[in-house]
């Protein structure tokens, strides 16, 4: 591991510091400021430098670095000793040589316990930016792929969505062409404005609601002509909610959802509400059919609520949310909660 332009900044204004503060201690000790008791405190700046360099060396390719704590801190601990050792040994002969001094080594020498604290501060200072940009680049790191499974999540939802609207806009056109094939081939010129607005619409992350409208008016025109009267189509939408961002298809998988699971089910039919309210910081939209909700424990029955639930979940987390269940007048109310983006 090369060494980084932040690690030769660290360590020269380290050890700047160290030099700054020995020297402001010197001269407020009132002793005599000579050439060998200021090169003593340089020399100091010019062994560390050089010793934990070195030691930073030694310590990467004996894969220190790659320890977790119960193993590195008596390593470290016991490097400290034998640093403070070959530093206080070097510190004396080169300042004897160079200044003249007339040190001798001591084990008993108080200086050694002030050099294995300042390597223990180095030890601390270098591991804890080792572990804290380890944690920064893991984190990093989590964040991708916490990103590309959900881009991942939200392709593989949107790609079950087409299949099952087709499969169920196709058995309606089936149904229509023994009963009408004029109908039929309307409908069918319906059905393409769908697949083509849900082919465009399909691979976008977010789209505004009023295209997301169109191609749930798209869809209904299709059933209306299966259904004729047996289903009413009523929309309540409050303008200021057409620009606001929703995941593609979110909502015709719920008008889906209420004609295969409700309208369908009523003999003289049902009616369906689409409505969208406004609030400050979200928005509501809310459809109603006529039926029965009676929660399944077959997993088929319930793909495109569980499939819109996790495309919420995945596209804005706990800021959005999907219910369902009966009204007091007798319908069923699958509510959306969405908070307003301009994503």
């Amino acid at each position: 591991m090369a060494p980084s332009r932040n690690y030769y900044k660290a360590q020269i204004v380290g050890w700047s510091l160290y030099i700054l503060a020995s020297t402001g201690v010197f001269i407020m000790s009132g002793d005599d400021i000579t050439i060998g008791a200021i090169g003593g405190i340089y020399l100091v700046f010019a062994l560390g430098l050089t010793v934990t360099h070195f030691y930073r060396s030694i310590l990467i390719n004996l894969g220190w670095l790659n320890l977790d704590l119960f193993r590195l801190v008596p390593r470290v601990l016991a490097a400290c000793i034998l640093l403070a050792i070959a530093f206080h040994f070097a510190y004396i002969h080169i300042g004897n040589l160079i200044f003249g001094w007339t040190l001798k080594f001591l084990w008993n020498d108080q200086n050694l316990f002030a050099w294995g604290m300042l390597f223990f501060i180095w030890n601390l200072i270098y591991f804890a930016y080792i572990f804290f940009q380890r944690y920064r680049k893991e984190e990093i790191k989590n964040l991708k792929l916490e990103a590309a499974r959900n881009e991942y999540e939200l392709r593989r939802l949107r790609d079950q969505m087409n299949p099952h609207f087709i499969f169920n806009a196709m058995n309606t056109i089936r149904a229509l062409i023994e009963e009408d094939p004029k109908k039929a081939k309307k409908a069918v010129t319906q059905l393409s404005n769908v697949l083509r607005s849900s082919l465009q619409t399909g691979k976008q992350e977010f789209i505004e609601l009023k295209k997301e409208l169109q191609i749930v008016h798209d869809y209904l025109e299709i059933e209306k002509a299966r259904y004729e009267e047996r289903l009413t189509i009523n929309m309540d939408i409050d303008d200021s909610t057409l620009s606001i961002q929703i995941p593609p298809l979110i909502l015709q998988t719920i008008v889906e959802n209420c004609i295969k699971h409700g309208i369908a089910k009523l003999p003289k039919g049902g009616a369906i509400l689409v409505q969208t309210i406004r609030h400050s910081d979200h928005v509501e939209i809310n459809v109603l059919n006529d039926g029965e909700y009676i929660p399944s424990p077959e997993a088929t029955s319930s793909l495109g609520l569980e499939n819109t639930r996790n495309r919420l979940d995945l596209s804005f987390g706990k800021n959005a949310w999907l219910t369902i269940g009966n009204t007091d007048s007798g319908s069923v109310k699958t509510h959306i909660h969405l908070p307003i983006s301009t994503t």
